[in-house]
């Protein structure tokens, strides 16, 4: 039995990051431009977002830019008009207020940016990376005030969770102390992962070859291994946030699995 009927693949924009980024070891020389996806689930007790894209004005805004992107010697993301999140659920039949619940798969500023719409929803973390955002160092890839809302409805989670039937959590550390994927049930199309960013590209499945970045290189290894187990032993499909191959094959909204 599943609460899930759909699911939604939203592109959100690209981002241009040397290869080192999302295969380790791969070199600066080479520059990828590298999608960012988000996703919606049509389930029996509402609309179900995974991660939330990026926020267009720290693209647009100079100020912004300079702040999140110029100064740290990155390249600001690709955002167009087609990309932006609200009107692709308008297009799909739906407004902000329809999402029932927002999972954030980590707290990096191209998973939370449009956060702020949802406020009414519940949103689901690992308790591990709100800490992580809100009491660690600081990360240039966290925007805080993406987070910082007092009026944002929290659901912290501790390791995996059954959000409903066909829909668990599974806490996947690594790339960040308390990142987390999902493992869901589509009647027809079956088991599916969504993996956040454990792997930027299917590569890192298929080698077990880390991304760039990570705060914890034994947990992203396990993490990896453990979605490939899960990927292996329930035929799952694979939605791999970052993959430029991987996202021209998919099917993009107003689309749908079912």
């Amino acid at each position: 039995m599943t609460a899930i009927a759909k699911l939604y693949v939203l592109l959100c924009g690209y981002e241009i990051l040397p290869r080192s980024v999302c295969l380790r070891g791969g070199g600066n020389r080479f520059v990828e431009s590298v999608p960012v996806s988000a996703y919606l689930l049509e389930t029996q007790q509402g609309f179900v977002l995974f991660d939330t894209g990026i926020n267009a004005d720290l693209v647009r805004a100079p100020a912004l830019r300079n702040q999140h992107f110029t100064k740290n010697s990155w390249e600001p993301p690709v955002v167009w008009p087609q990309h932006e999140l609200l009107p692709q659920l308008r297009k799909i039949g739906i407004a902000p207020r329809d999402v029932r619940h927002v999972v954030l798969s980590h707290a990096h500023l191209d998973h939370t940016g449009n956060l702020r719409h949802f406020r009414h929803a519940k949103v689901w973390m690992q308790k591990s990376e709100y800490d992580f955002a809100f009491n660690g160092p600081g990360h240039p890839g966290v925007v805080r005030s993406d987070l910082d809302d007092p009026d944002l409805d929290w659901s912290f989670v501790d390791g995996d969770h059954e959000v409903m039937p066909g829909f668990t959590l599974l806490s996947t550390p690594g790339h960040t102390p308390g990142h987390q994927s999902a493992l869901i049930s589509l009647p027809q199309a079956g088991r599916a992962l969504l993996v956040g960013d454990v792997g930027d590209w299917m590569a890192n499945f298929e080698n077990e070859i880390l991304p760039g970045e990570a705060s914890d290189d034994v947990a992203a290894l396990d993490s990896i291994r453990k979605i490939n187990r899960i990927h292996r032993d329930e035929d799952a499909l694979m939605f791999v946030c970052h993959d430029p191959d991987l996202i021209q094959n998919q099917k993009l909204a107003p689309d749908f699995y079912a």
